[in-house]
């Protein structure tokens, strides 16, 4: 089966579940006027299915986000500017958010694939992960990147999950000199969230970008 073939098998498969309580697949929000062919709304930045580096985020948003913005990114968020330098810092330009008029160059996914309520701060829970999990494996091995990058514990401890390997602690997982090599090839990565909360609670920018740095050699 090709690339584009199992994706689309993947994407359909997402369209129709509704295993989460507390979440709202984004098929079922406004009769599914926002939603796309795309895995799920950070796709639709960076949905090349011949990637050499995808990024797994926790989750994209909650459901009034969704509509507000019509299932994309917002033009002005400054977490997505930060994200924009930190890739660029290895060779790749991804764009502007929201910039549909190519397909990226990298894969953004999210470990949690639907909509949460109660602002974008909202609480998630253990369960969305877990439900999510084949998902997330399965989108690693059918875009076959060089490079999982995971932003944030919870999406690294998914990807832990999804493939059966004991992640550890978080800190000592982002000092890691070579990740984890995934059994199809991909080496995956644990990065800290590059919103400002992180950056002004656990990891700087300064520091962030030197992790970052250190992936260069890997693609």
């Amino acid at each position: 089966m090709s690339k584009s073939n199992a994706y689309d098998n993947l994407v359909t498969e997402r369209k129709a579940c509704r295993l989460c309580s507390g979440l709202t697949n984004p098929a079922a929000v406004e009769g599914g006027r926002f939603d796309s062919c795309e895995i799920g709304p950070w796709s639709r930045w960076q949905g090349n299915l011949d990637a050499k580096l995808m990024i797994v985020g926790q989750d994209w948003g909650d459901v009034r986000y969704f509509s507000t913005h019509s299932g994309l990114e917002g033009p002005r968020n400054p977490t997505n500017e930060t994200l924009r330098e930190l890739v660029g810092l290895l060779g790749i330009d991804i764009g502007p958010p929201g910039d549909l008029r190519r397909n990226g160059v990298a894969f953004f996914t999210n470990a949690v694939l639907c909509l949460k309520n109660g602002g974008l701060q909202a609480a998630v829970e253990d369960e969305w992960f877990a439900n999510c999990s084949s998902f997330l494996r399965h989108q690693v091995e059918t875009v076959s990147p060089r490079l999982v990058v995971c932003l944030g514990e919870r999406a690294y401890r998914s990807m832990a999950r999804a493939f059966a390997f004991p992640a550890g602690p978080f800190r000592e997982a982002v000092d890691a000199t070579d990740g984890v090599l995934l059994p199809n090839g991909t080496r995956t990565f644990a990065r800290y969230h590059c919103g400002r909360r992180i950056q002004n609670t656990h990891r700087p920018l300064d520091a962030q970008r030197r992790d970052w740095l250190r992936l260069a050699r890997f693609l």
